[in-house]
């Protein structure tokens, strides 16, 4: 698991009105809740390869409406040193996800997308590619 506050995507979510964040053991320690469950919300930095990357982003280009559609049967596997890092944040009850997907060009990560949020069977949806 990554560290929440160390995700591209903090500023984003922690000024979310649906996120309530939380401090203990001297500042070591953030607890990030998604309110309207009151689910935790753990934060992943996970890798894919340029095949997996670009599928993801077509996926997360996809209108709303035919997200089911556009995922079809894709599910990326993680690698090591891959093309793509995506920033994922998922409450535990599967509710809320929050994300960014990036490539590395030019000698670092830039982000080819916004960061996204989904609610509701959304999420859920969002929440079994990663």
């Amino acid at each position: 698991m990554a560290k929440i506050k160390n995700l591209r995507i903090w500023e984003t979510l922690r000024s979310d009105s649906r996120i309530t964040v939380s401090s203990s053991l001297f500042g070591l320690r953030t607890t990030v809740v998604y309110q309207p469950t009151g689910s935790v919300v753990d934060a992943r930095l996970l890798e894919y390869t340029p095949a997996d990357g670009e599928r993801l982003k077509k996926i997360l280009e996809a209108p709303r409406e035919s997200l089911i559609s556009a995922i079809g049967e894709f599910h990326p596997t993680p690698t090591v040193n891959g093309n793509y890092i995506a920033e994922v944040c998922v409450s535990r009850d599967q509710s809320f996800v929050a994300l960014q997907l990036s490539q590395f060009v030019r000698m670092s990560y830039e982000p080819v997308t916004s960061v996204l949020t989904f609610e509701g069977d959304e999420a859920l949806l969002i929440s079994e590619l990663f």
